[in-house]
């Protein structure tokens, strides 16, 4: 970074992070990049959202500046996040590389020099050998001694970093987890789900869609309550994962809503899938554990289509949906086909 970036860097640093504090946002780097874009006032229509919501409202609080990241910095956040992580990620297997072979040669220089001080020493002990170089001796024992402590401790050092970068590395690949999948069933999540199915899409890759709903799951809010329906949604998650297998990627799409992508599939096979998934589903139980209450009647209704040529996802999706809305109209836990 040249001195004039920095400069600027620095000046629009100096200037985010007051508002912040004034406003009582976290200072993480979520917020942080609403702040820094508008004091750096590279984004107009940014700027003027921010200043309207503070004239209106006399500040400026978290879940505004969530609504104004998502209207107009969700998708460079993410790209930028992502970019960030990737580069972390290389950084850090190329620390991990220099660390390995730092401790490797470390260690063989320690040896030698230990081996060193040893021959030294021995010599040191010959009667042979005449005063001055007994001195000389000395000094080369003394300094090859503080030189091995030393290089013990650089060792141990550069030990203490590479814990460091693994523990840098399991971190990124649990951030990288956490950005794809659903916190409470494991899925995919639906962002995941646009970046596959527009990946599909552009790739032209043929595949099918499923989306299944948890027939009736309201009830077991209802009747058992939500951390009841919460091990509903779990164990469905975990079933359709099983079933699905390699043929596809299961996706959390809202609330007690499942979608799952399998690239390859005709709807023919889509269909058999989802049939096998849909009599899965019907076997399960789960018992609560507070009551000893058990739900016997776990089903769900499928919607199944293939994507024709040149279709868009929207219309895909949306006649997915049809379909599982009439496998819902038609007495549930069944898997409806998509017309075509």
């Amino acid at each position: 970074m040249g001195d004039y970036a920095f400069f600027e860097a620095t000046r629009i640093f100096k200037r985010a992070v007051p508002l912040m504090v004034k406003y009582k946002v976290p200072t993480t780097p979520h917020y942080f990049s609403l702040w820094y874009t508008y004091c750096a006032q590279t984004y107009p229509q940014l700027n003027q959202a921010v200043d309207d919501t503070v004239e209106r409202y006399g500040s400026c609080s978290v879940a505004q500046c969530d609504s104004l990241i998502e209207t107009f910095l969700l998708d460079d956040a993410k790209k930028e996040m992502d970019s960030f992580r990737q580069k972390l990620e290389s950084l850090a297997a190329d620390l991990g590389d220099s660390m390995e072979h730092t401790v490797s040669d470390t260690k063989e220089f320690r040896d030698i020099l230990s081996s060193s001080v040893t021959k030294l020493e021995t010599a040191n002990s010959n009667a042979s050998i005449g005063s001055e170089g007994k001195q000389v001796l000395q000094e080369l024992i003394t300094g090859s001694q503080q030189l091995l402590n030393t290089t013990s401790q650089y060792q141990l050092q550069v030990s203490n970093q590479r814990s460091e970068i693994d523990l840098l590395t399991r971190q990124l690949e649990e951030y990288k987890k956490q950005a794809s999948h659903d916190a409470l069933t494991g899925c995919l999540n639906r962002r995941e789900f646009d970046k596959q199915i527009n990946d599909c899409i552009e790739q032209h890759t043929p595949f099918s869609l499923l989306l299944a709903d948890i027939d009736h799951f309201k009830s077991f809010n209802d009747e058992y309550g939500h951390q009841m329906g919460d091990k509903v949604l779990k164990i469905v998650a975990q079933k359709l994962m099983q079933v699905i297998g390699t043929a596809g990627s299961v996706f959390r799409y809202g609330g007690e809503e499942f979608a799952v992508i399998a690239p390859g599939s005709s709807q023919k096979s889509a269909y058999l899938l989802a049939e096998k998934a849909r009599v899965s589903l019907e076997r399960l139980s789960v018992t609560d554990k507070r009551t000893g209450q058990k739900i016997n009647s776990i089903t769900a209704s499928f919607g199944v289509g293939e994507r024709c040529a040149g279709e868009d996802k929207n219309v895909l999706i949306t006649r997915t949906d049809d379909a599982l809305y009439n496998a819902k109209t038609q007495g549930r836990n069944r898997v409806m086909p998509l017309c075509r």
